[in-house]
């Protein structure tokens, strides 16, 4: 049997030599035993970011890839890949371009995408609408409400739905003088537009009141039988003039930073229910009243008050008020949002599912069609959910059981759950919690300190004792909002309180690799740096938005010494920090070559902060590619272009890697590529792509 083994081991070593030096033998052998490549894509600039260290070392730089089964096969040059070449394989000249790696984005909300796709929704609940320009005082106003209510003919008990707009004549001039100034105050006693006025007004019919309610202008009033069943049951004799442009012009965005300096930090969706709409909403939402009073501490008995914010506010009118989509019908409509971040080169993101439909449309497709167009890593947010009552809230998470995964080692190669996030009203961009680390200009200390957010600790609200329970039975935080140094020091705290009770080691702490969100004040403390580096904890930046919001703010509250703070990317790195980037939007085409470029040069908006933190370019461009795919624990499957990784890139028009730091931004994707699946190719742009052809 030895001599046999070694005979047949011999002969097998020569037919193995015969094919490869003879590779036109290969063709007549089986497809079976041959891996082919699908897919080659040749005469291009690839970056393959094989080297992961975030340095200037771009790491193989190739001219061609070879992809099998939605995987990279083999890279190298032209010549060598085209010797792999099977008798199906597609071939696509690239022109010389340039590829990346498939941009990555950490930390985004697309939903917005989605709503743009979908139809008009089915109403659930008939009512009538109306819009009634306020008057200098709430009495006016409720007095205005009931002559249009009576005018129109409206019924005992219909529903209505009021649009209150602002009226510069009355001295109200924004939609923020109405929802955070008359309606979602801090204090009840500074509260002017109250669910009892309302009552008071409407004692006959389930209401509410407010910004972003209705739309309509002023004197008008319909009844909504359905969608298509409209009623105009008043209009006003003469024409309207509602100053609505006040709602994003000047004086809108000059009111809104206003309160941003006050320290009042809100929504403009904010609305205040009358008795009666309070009490046949809380037939379809039980425990409304204490969960909104509980996961709204900025607003003092926001339940008694019957009050609801922007979230809250949504979760009403996919109750309540409208009809769900069917599945198939939303699926689409995430289908077309998911394509049309893949115009920027996203190949893969991470985003909360805020409804339970967003995660049934996911699922829906993968069913449908094998795979989602983009990848998604997402995080529960079932803690801020404002259908829950607090017990569901604190309990939720310990009674599911910890399931998240390191990315698409959980065998969804398309979509994984990578923890829980969470970005609440605490420690927020433009109001970040500096503490004892910054005390701020001597004429301005006080008012920097009262605005700050930093009653993370203090405010042991359902969602945070919620978050707090998610983490010691296991589970990984996602996406929590850290965006100052004193925020960041007390969410250390917050994990270290959670390994001092013995239910989660610091090692499985370590291993979740914790994330972060937003980083632009996070500064550069030593406690705060070697908290990040001991527990493994991951810091994003948001970069725009830091350097364009908190510039005015530092000049205004902190001063020079406020710029040590600023999104220190560099010092962060060199300290040996893990860190991420991310751009918090989902459009439009070519997002990145916005960002990216103000990590080089950490200029916004004509003006450039801390010089000093810049990053060169490559590390710019591993930050959107393989430190975002670490921060969703997928970096084995994406974020550089390696055999075995999946196939997911973009094709640049001009080379990211040449020319002056002042046209980094003269760039786009003019293809992006998942999975070896054409998502996007910019056929307006003439880049003279080579078509992809099968081999002869």
């Amino acid at each position: 049997m030895t001599q046999l083994r070694k005979f047949l081991s011999a002969v097998s070593l020569t037919l193995a030599s015969v094919i490869l030096a003879l590779p036109s033998a290969a063709q007549d052998l089986p497809p079976e035993l041959i891996s082919w490549p699908d897919t080659i894509y040749t005469n291009a600039i690839i970056v393959t970011l094989d080297n992961h260290e975030l340095n200037d070392d771009a790491g193989t730089i190739a001219e061609a890839m070879a992809v099998r089964d939605g995987k990279i096969q083999a890279i190298g040059s032209a010549d060598y890949i085209s010797r792999m070449r099977g008798p199906n394989t597609k071939v696509m000249d690239l022109a010389g371009k340039m590829v990346v790696p498939g941009f990555i984005e950490s930390h985004t909300h697309p939903f917005s995408l989605f709503d743009a796709n979908l139809p008009e929704q089915e109403l659930a609940l008939p009512h009538v609408t109306m819009g009634v320009m306020v008057e200098a005082t709430a009495e006016e106003t409720y007095k205005k409400i009931s002559r249009y209510v009576e005018e129109a003919g409206v019924r005992p008990g219909e529903w209505l739905l009021i649009e209150l707009i602002p009226n510069p004549a009355a001295g109200i001039p924004t939609i923020w003088d109405i929802a955070e100034g008359w309606i979602g105050t801090r204090y009840t006693a500074d509260q002017s537009f109250t669910r009892e006025g309302l009552t008071g007004a409407l004692p006959r019919n389930p209401a509410n009141a407010g910004i972003r309610n209705a739309r309509e202008d002023d004197g008008f009033v319909r009844r909504h039988n359905s969608i298509e069943d409209v009623e105009l049951l008043r209009q006003p004799a003469e024409p309207v003039v509602n100053n609505r442009t006040y709602d994003t012009e000047v004086a809108d965005k000059l009111a809104h930073w206003n309160r941003y300096n006050q320290g009042l930090q809100g929504s403009h969706a904010f609305i205040v229910f009358n008795d009666l709409g309070w009490e046949k909403t809380a037939e379809y939402m039980p425990g409304l009243a204490e969960t909104v009073t509980a996961l709204r501490p900025d607003i003092e008995n926001a339940g008694d008050r019957g009050i609801l914010g922007t979230g809250s506010k949504k979760a009403w009118v996919q109750q309540v008020l409208k009809k769900p989509y069917p599945t198939p019908v939303y699926a689409e409509a995430v289908k077309k949002g998911f394509t049309y971040m893949a115009r920027s080169g996203i190949t893969a993101f991470g985003s909360r599912v805020d409804f339970p439909h967003q995660l049934s449309a996911y699922h829906y497709l993968l069913r449908r069609d094998g795979r989602l167009p983009i990848r998604h890593a997402y995080t529960y947010e079932m803690h801020r959910n404002q259908l829950h009552t607090p017990y569901f809230v604190k309990n939720v998470y310990p009674f599911m059981g910890a399931h998240w995964s390191n990315g698409p080692n959980s065998g969804n190669a398309w979509l994984w759950n990578h923890g829980i996030g969470s970005e609440g009203a605490w420690d927020t961009p433009e109001i970040a919690c500096l503490g004892p680390d910054l005390p701020g200009l001597p004429d301005m200390a006080e008012q920097a300190k009262k605005r700050e957010r930093c009653d993370f600790l203090e405010n042991r609200t359902p969602e945070v004792i919620g978050m707090h329970n998610a983490l010691m039975a296991g589970w990984r935080i996602a996406g929590l909002h850290g965006v100052g140094s004193h925020g960041m020091r007390q969410f250390i705290q917050y994990v270290e309180e959670a390994i001092a009770s013995g239910k989660v080691s610091e090692q499985e702490v370590r291993d979740m690799r914790i994330l972060m969100a937003h980083g632009t004040m996070v500064g550069k403390q030593p406690d705060v740096i070697a908290g990040l580096k001991r527990y493994n904890i991951i810091m994003p930046f948001q970069i725009l938005r830091a350097l364009t919001d908190e510039p005015p703010v530092i000049d205004t509250f902190y001063g020079p010494e406020g710029y040590e703070f600023l999104a220190p990317v560099k010092s962060l790195i060199d300290a040996g920090v893990r860190v991420a980037v991310e751009t918090h939007s989902a459009g439009p085409p070519d997002l990145l070559f916005r960002h990216m470029p103000a990590l080089v040069t950490r200029t916004a908006a004509g003006r450039t902060s801390t010089p000093e933190e810049g990053v060169d370019r490559v590390v710019a461009l591993k930050m959107f590619t393989y430190s975002n795919a670490e921060s969703m624990l997928a970096e084995d499957f994406i974020g550089s272009l390696e055999p075995g990784k999946f196939a997911d890139f973009a094709v640049l028009l001009n080379n990211w890697l040449e020319g002056p730091d002042s046209e980094l931004g003269v760039n786009k994707v003019i293809m992006t590529v998942v999975g070896d699946e054409i998502i996007y190719e910019d056929r307006n742009t003439p880049w003279e792509s080579g078509e992809a052809t099968a081999a002869r």
